[in-house]
């Protein structure tokens, strides 16, 4: 390879040199840090437990739900490279932009993708014979997977819209049109499965894709220099390396995190994302952006080194930070500051993301977080929440925090599970923490871009990986066993000669803090084990003596066979947000379950003050646990002991007013019942109108007033 100059200096492209100057950095770690995509298989989880039940749910009903919906929508069959009526919709030609958005089958290969990578993790569990669709949805993917080989073009080249509808169109516009995003999902689908089937067909055929875009695309002098507008490829080649241990591989995709942003010489002194606009004379800005140079959308405006604040799309933002933690080096410094940016200055309650409906991403104002619409925002998109699952777990991958674990935690058992229903036919793409207006919040049986459903999917179906992670020491016997997530399961770790360990997690979480472990291995073993201390628990107890090394975390040693309890009191907690939102308000928490309130549940209250608008509970507030079963799942619902209250200002007309010693800014009036509320990701789930808000104003004035 030769040399270009980058913003006027030279810089080497040899080895893993990258395109930004960086030295070599050790990578050694990266195969010995197995992601929750590869050890799944290795943890039977309780069916009978909270999480089984939901895992149950999603493998008998939502993947079949899904599949169904996929056949509909018509992507099902668009391997086939048929005409479909909807490919006429926003129409695409060369590749350029439209003002108007981009056309909704653009997006097919990774709606199916995911729907096949979830699929194979369930099908792949230990506990897959009880699993009532199996029969059908094995044929279902060889049928699928048989249609993508055939689509396959001679070079390598695969997909449906640049070849079923605007073949000129090819690699013109990585920016917009999603061709590496859709390699990325069907790549992590034949990932699957290979591990479920051991047939080498999909991942071949995926193999084979890669190569016709490394062939395209890198740092050489006869390529182009491009990287996808949606991340995705980058996280999904890191995983094939992973699997394949090929440096070319991993080469490509730290090319791939390297060339982003870079403003380069043989480029005209722009960026890829620019000068491929100008290369292709496409003068239309799309809706996410103000000008042709806007790129800060696709996280594409600086080197990721040089980002010092999340922006952008949010999904994209960390699908991009999970590839960045995965690979380590220089680039975990990266996630990590870009992560802390996010969750201690963007972040919801409910662990959303996103404040902007435009573009479904971050407001570059610190602790700008609307509720609504009506507040001037509110996005919370359900795949956000996921790509920072994902991040977080690859962070941990390289150091614990309990910090990061506790977020972890957060995002998936509100923003994630709420993300579907409890009958497993309707799902939310946009979670607002408060409706307004004509707007309800109650889900969809699906929707033009439907990537949320399958992303669901796949987090409930590798579940079983996000729950601990294993480091074997041979050399001194030792089972270093890191606990991310307390649920009931059984983990089995495979040891050398044939040997292997068991550990055995039953516990009451998330409703109650008790969990118990067995621990088994060979004679000669030992264990060595981390515990979360969550930031929500207070009075924790551990049967063993134990010492916080890492922060959040308890560590301590056991022997080959022992057992294990920890428990803690789970306080029901109100939030109050930072300072800079503006917003006087408080949330409701128990343990790590944040909650919300339903017209449902408080029909008179809602019904008196529309989207609870106004009404306000005092700091003081206390409840009444109500344990309630909702479509199969346990939940635990909250009533205000407190009456509630409601600004007497609210239907003010005067846009100012005076206030002064008799006239005071707010008064309250007190309502005759308490607000009940119930577990943010079991909302929408038992009829109404789909009213509801989360954060309520503080009213604690009232208790003066009073």
């Amino acid at each position: 390879m030769g040399q270009v100059k980058v913003n006027g200096h030279t810089n080497g492209h040899n080895g893993l040199n990258g395109v930004n100057g960086h030295s070599k950095e050790d990578y050694s770690s990266f195969l010995t840090r197995h992601r929750p995509q590869e050890t799944y298989s290795l943890t039977s989880i309780e069916p009978e437990s909270f999480y089984g039940k939901l895992r149950t749910l999603y493998a008998n009903k939502v993947l079949k739900t899904q599949l169904e919906q996929l056949k509909k929508q018509g992507s099902y069959d668009a391997f086939k490279l048929k005409w479909h009526p909807v490919y006429d919709v926003r129409r695409l030609y060369g590749g350029k932009a439209r003002t108007d958005g981009i056309p909704p089958s653009l997006f097919w290969e990774s709606d199916v993708g995911k729907w096949i990578e979830g699929a194979c993790y369930f099908l792949s569990s230990p506990n897959a014979k009880r699993f009532s669709h199996a029969c059908e949805f094995d044929a279902a993917i060889q049928e699928l997977v048989d249609m993508i080989e055939k689509a396959q073009q001679p070079d390598g080249y695969l997909n449906i819209y640049f070849t079923a509808v605007d073949q000129e169109g090819r690699f013109k516009n990585l920016r917009d049109l999603h061709e590496m995003y859709n390699a990325g999902h069907l790549l992590e689908a034949a990932l699957a499965h290979y591990r479920y089937t051991g047939s080498r067909q999909f991942i071949d055929v995926m193999i084979k894709n890669v190569e016709c875009f490394m062939n395209q695309f890198g740092p050489a002098e006869n390529q182009l220099h491009g990287y996808p507008g949606h991340p995705e490829f980058e996280l999904a080649i890191l995983r094939l390396y992973s699997l394949t241990q090929d440096r070319k591989h991993l080469e490509f995709a730290k090319y791939l995190l390297e060339a982003r942003g870079v403003k380069r010489d043989d480029q005209n002194g722009e960026t890829y994302f620019v000068w491929e606009a100008k290369q292709r004379k496409d003068e239309i800005v799309a809706p996410t952006m103000d000008t042709i140079e806007d790129v800060w959308y696709h996280q594409a405006h600086k080197p990721i080194h040089d980002q010092e604040d999340v922006l952008g799309h949010s999904v994209r933002a960390f699908y991009l930070l999970t590839a960045a933690a995965d690979l380590g080096g220089a680039f975990l410094n990266d996630a990590k500051r870009l992560w802390s940016d996010a969750v201690d200055n963007k972040m919801y309650a409910t662990g959303g993301f996103g404040t902007e409906p435009r573009f479904e991403g971050f407001s570059p104002i610190p602790h700008h977080l609307p509720q609504s619409t009506g507040e001037g925002g509110c996005y919370a998109e359900t795949c956000a929440s996921i790509a920072v699952m994902m991040t977080s777990e690859r962070i941990l991958s390289h150091e614990l925090s309990g910090k990061i674990r506790d977020v972890l935690e957060l995002c998936l058992l509100n923003n994630t599970l709420g993300g579907g229903n409890l009958e497993g036919n309707q799902f939310s793409y946009a979670n607002k923490q408060a409706s307004w207006g004509n707007e309800d919040e109650i889900r969809h049986d699906w929707f033009e871009v439907c990537c949320c459903p399958g992303n669901v999917s796949r987090q409930l179906g590798m579940l079983g990986g996000y729950t601990w992670s294993v480091d074997l020491d041979e050399d001194k016997k030792t089972i270093n066993l890191n606990i991310y997530l307390l649920l009931s399961a059984t983990r089995t770790i495979p040891l050398p000669n044939n040997q292997s360990a068991t550990v055995t997690m039953k516990s009451d979480m998330p409703w109650n803090g008790a969990t118990q472990w067995d621990f088994k291995a060979p004679e000669g073993w030992k264990w060595n084990v981390r515990l979360p201390k969550p930031d929500y628990a207070e009075n924790i107890k551990v049967s063993e003596s134990t010492e916080e090394v890492q922060p959040g975390f308890l560590t301590l040693s056991l022997a080959s066979t022992s057992s294990l309890t920890q428990s803690f009191n789970m306080p029901i907690r109100l939030l109050a947000p930072h300072i800079a939102t503006g917003q006087d308000t408080l949330t409701v928490a128990r343990g790590p379950i944040v909650y919300t309130a339903e017209a449902y549940d408080n029909e008179a209250i809602e019904a008196a003050y529309k989207h609870f608008e106004g009404v306000g509970i005092t700091s003081n507030t206390t409840f009444t646990e109500i344990e309630e079963i909702i479509h199969g799942i346990p939940v635990i619902l909250l009533q205000a002991d407190q009456s509630a209250y409601a600004l007497n200002e609210l239907k003010d007309d005067q846009a100012y007013r005076v206030v002064g010693k008799d006239h005071l800014a707010r008064s309250w009036r007190k309502l005759d019942k308490g607000i009940k509320f119930v577990p943010w990701f079991a909302r929408a789930n038992r009829g109404g109108k789909g009213h509801l808000r989360t954060a309520f104003l503080r009213a604690d004035e009232a208790l003066a007033q009073s």
